[in-house]
């Protein structure tokens, strides 16, 4: 059986990401408010700066990608805790890639909250999603035996 390896971005990936998007609307904006703003400007460099830094700390910190193993004696019993949490978390079944079932919400929830990407193995199991989920699930009473 050949498993796939995914590999979420990481910190770094997700830090730029953020502090790139935010840098680009900060300029979008000055560039519509009629001139105001010009691409001289040091101020509009330096509230990029800021900015960009304070959303890519934040980014970075609740919305990065972690990955999750978990080891468990029968993989039927995690199988159905698992389900039923992310049911009640809002989540369903979204597809399939390769070995990992897809999880999502099926709302504009699904903008902020992200995929969910669980393998389940004989004996473990790995949970790829962003650290904000991870965080939930860790702190799930029905969970809390498997993390």
């Amino acid at each position: 059986m050949l498993l796939l390896k995914i590999e979420p971005p990481g910190i770094v990936i997700t830090f730029l990401y953020y502090f790139a998007c935010t840098n680009v609307i900060i300029f979008l904006i000055a560039f519509t408010q009629g001139g105001r703003l010009g691409i001289d400007e040091s101020l509009l460099y330096q509230l990029g700066l800021i900015v960009g830094l304070l959303t890519g700390i934040l980014g970075a910190k609740f919305n990065r990608s972690v990955t999750i193993t978990v080891s468990f004696k029968k993989s039927k019993d995690f199988e159905q805790i698992i389900e039923k949490v992310l049911n009640n978390l809002g989540f369903v079944t979204n597809s399939q890639l390769e070995e990992f079932t897809v999880y999502q919400i099926p709302s504009v929830k699904s903008l902020f909250v992200g995929k969910l990407f669980l393998q389940v193995e004989k004996r473990s199991a790995t949970i790829i999603c962003r650290a904000s989920l991870a965080k939930q699930l860790k702190e799930n009473n029905e969970l809390r035996d498997y993390f």
